[in-house]
């Protein structure tokens, strides 16, 4: 099987994996992980949403695509793939400070008429430039904003402050109506020792929670009974969490992974 990915940018930079998992769930797809691209522990507005099939990412574009995510209009495609295999979509960068061509020559400048004939036209040797050295035309610089956009940095530094639980289960793709007693009640016959439904300022779910065990054994088997179980017309996605490190701001969840 060959999985796909799609592009998600326009994120909120206050906006988690684990709420990027939980909103394209909603879509109906099969989602398989979700990635945000970071720069250190700041996210740089846009990431990836894996999917099972090509299908199930076409479905979660034309359902998700200039949808609304903590306050932002997200733009949804299915990523494109270069030759050697990398992801070749990446949010636009704004132009860098000074990236901007000189007016009226400068530094080994041409003219800044820019009219037929004229030095920046025919590339001739430039006369009417402020500081012009040896008539050289002007040639942007490397980092300016018309060169491609470089390659976004990897997220692993991120991933690597984090770690999977041992004791607790990420849930996704629960029904609003769904709080903390109908997530525990889900896991009903199951050792649990807590659940709870994250929410919005305004008392929202945001459709995912996490669930609590006394060990892993007891993660584990719930896992196994759980994950794809439907509630109320939805298919549940269940994971392990993943911690946060202490660097990170201690052992609270983060997101989730998927167990073999």
């Amino acid at each position: 099987m060959v999985r796909t990915k799609v592009f998600v940018g326009n994120l909120s930079f206050k906006t988690r994996e684990a709420e990027l998992h939980a909103a394209f769930a909603e879509s109906g797809a099969k989602v398989v992980s979700a990635n945000i691209i970071t720069r250190g522990p700041r996210s740089l507005g846009y990431g990836f949403v894996e999917f099972d099939d090509e299908a199930d990412a076409e479905k979660a574009v034309q359902a998700m695509n200039k949808k609304e995510l903590d306050g932002r209009e997200i733009n949804v495609e299915v990523a494109k793939v270069r030759a050697e295999g990398e992801l070749e979509n990446r949010e636009p960068r704004p132009p860098r400070r000074g990236g901007r061509f000189p007016r009226g020559g400068g530094r080994g400048g041409a003219s800044g008429s820019g009219a037929p004939g004229s030095p920046s036209q025919t590339g001739g040797p430039s006369t009417g430039g402020r500081g012009g050295r040896g008539g050289r035309p002007f040639r942007p610089r490397s980092d300016s904003a018309g060169d491609a956009p470089r390659r976004p940095r990897s997220s692993s530094r991120s991933e690597a402050d984090r770690k999977p639980s041992a004791t607790t289960l990420f849930v996704a793709n629960l029904p609003f109506s769904v709080d903390d007693a109908g997530l525990s009640g889900i896991f009903e016959g199951l050792k649990i020792s807590g659940a709870h439904v994250v929410r919005k300022r305004n008392g929202r779910s945001k459709g995912f929670g996490f669930v609590e065990f006394a060990n892993a054994d007891d993660q584990q088997a719930a896992l196994k009974a759980v994950d794809g179980k439907q509630v109320e017309g939805r298919e549940l996605s269940v994971k392990v969490a993943l911690t946060e490190s202490e660097q990170q701001g201690g052992d609270k969840p983060a997101e989730a992974t998927k167990t073999a």
